[in-house]
């Protein structure tokens, strides 16, 4: 026993060393204090038009990628690329701009929403809409055809908004226009976590202390045609120049652009151990993108390994880090870790992680700025900092990292901080890792 404890007490300095050699490299520098009120944080954009139809806890403000493109599309035709597309908030941005964008995702229900965002309204498709809004509004109840049986999201409602909620769905299964029902589909989703009885909390959903009050039809009927008109006014209030295409497709699979990047700007998922699957699972069953449990099964096999609630079949092995595979997973395996499968998530987090670079490389033009916002994490009290770990396994593919920026310091769980010393805390935090494309892989 005291034999391990050693080898690990040794293991951890050399990796402690190896971060050490790697921050004087790279040369990590911005805030230094807890906060949320960040620029990588999505709250900005609840209060911008278009920007705020959905909230999503994962994205970034507008005004951080404004002041990115800003900063490194050096030509009007630059073209940018967010390979997780999220909602949209990099390709809406850029279009605004005057430049042309790309958006890739596997998340049916991102991809869903960006569509909605990015897309360019004809005036007929807008007269379509509000006719249909006007109709929809004077209606006082409507017939029930649409079905959803799945126990556990059933669950998250009171019985009297879980039938309103159908009877509006089965309202906008019947409206011919797909842009128009496309958008009250969204305006639908908009809305789920007001009227459920849960909220999105950590790794899925918790019940609300102060539980909302039930909405019979009319009353969520009125909710959503109030979210329409916003939707309508946001529409006409912004001029979209440029034009976003949107792929679902893993950027984990080899593809190819129809124009080659040169500005991208993403945030793949953390190292956190969180589900999407399950964090939008509601939204995902409500708007039909899964319709069996089946669907939650694809969707986390395409997915990025980030979690530890789905076993994935082994793959992309060449592309890890050694820092991983060599260091902090043997100090992990002498921890006790609340999962079995933390190790086998981190190591596949960063072989993903290193062919998620490896693709993205060729389809960047020589010179192409990368710009990737990552969050670290700690398990077994030893601080995981994917922020100089990707930077270096950037740099082995045929990247320059140019800066890493600290945008604040992540509190871990309070077990997991009380363990740390206060030089390793340093490592714990949100950074923006800036890389520039050399043009030739090593």
């Amino acid at each position: 026993m005291m034999g391990r404890a050693s080898n690990n007490s040794e293991l951890k300095k050399k990796l402690l060393s190896s971060y050490e050699m790697l921050e004087r490299k790279y040369t990590p520098s911005g805030v230094e204090v807890g906060t949320y009120n960040t620029p990588v944080n999505f709250k900005e954009s609840m209060t911008i038009p278009v920007h705020r139809w959905y909230g999503y806890k994962e994205g970034f403000s507008p005004s951080f990628v404004n002041e990115f493109i800003k900063a490194y599309a050096k030509e009007k035709n630059s073209f940018i690329f967010d390979p997780f597309g999220g909602v949209g908030t990099t390709g809406l941005e850029a279009i605004k701009m005057g430049y042309n964008a790309a958006l890739m995702d596997v998340n049916p229900l991102g991809l869903f929403v960006s569509k909605a965002k990015t897309r360019h309204y004809s005036i007929s498709e807008i007269e379509n809409a509000k006719n249909e809004i006007s109709r929809f509004g004077g209606i006082d109840n409507y017939e029930r055809t649409v079905c959803i049986e799945y126990k556990t999201v059933i669950r998250y409602f009171d019985s009297i908004t879980w039938d309103s909620l159908l009877r509006v769905k089965s309202y906008i299964s019947d409206i011919k226009d797909e842009t128009t029902r496309d958008l009250f589909s969204l305006a639908l989703l908009s809305l789920i976590e007001e009227i459920s009885t849960h909220h999105k909390n950590g790794n899925g959903v918790k019940k609300k202390r102060i539980q909302p009050d039930a909405n019979c039809y009319t009353t969520l009927r009125d909710k959503v045609v109030n979210m329409l008109r916003m939707f309508i006014s946001d529409i006409d209030a912004t001029e979209r120049m440029g034009v976003c295409s949107i792929f679902n497709q893993s950027n984990l699979e080899q593809y190819r652009l129809p124009t080659k990047a040169d500005v991208v700007l993403t945030s793949p998922p953390y190292a956190n151990c969180f589900d999407y699957s399950k964090v939008y699972l509601t939204e995902l069953w409500v708007g039909g993108f899964f319709t069996q449990k089946e669907d939650q099964k694809d969707f986390r096999e395409k997915s990025v390994i980030s979690h530890v609630h789905y076993s994935w079949k082994p793959r992309n092995e060449n592309y890890g880090s050694y820092l991983v595979d060599e260091l902090i997973a043997p100090i992990l395996s002498e921890e006790k870790l609340w999962s079995k499968n933390i190790i086998p998530m981190l190591k596949g987090y960063f072989a993903d992680m290193g062919k998620f670079l490896y693709n993205l490389s060729g389809n960047l033009n020589t010179g192409a700025t990368v710009g990737i916002v990552v969050g670290n994490s700690v398990y077994g009290g030893t601080p995981i900092a994917t922020d100089i770990i990707l930077a270096k396994q950037a740099e082995e593919i045929g990247f320059e990292c140019l800066q890493i920026k600290v945008y604040r310091k992540v509190i871990a769980s309070s077990q997991q901080m009380v363990i740390l010393s206060d030089y390793e805390k340093h490592f714990v935090r949100e950074s923006l890792i800036v890389l520039k494309w050399q043009g030739k892989k090593k």
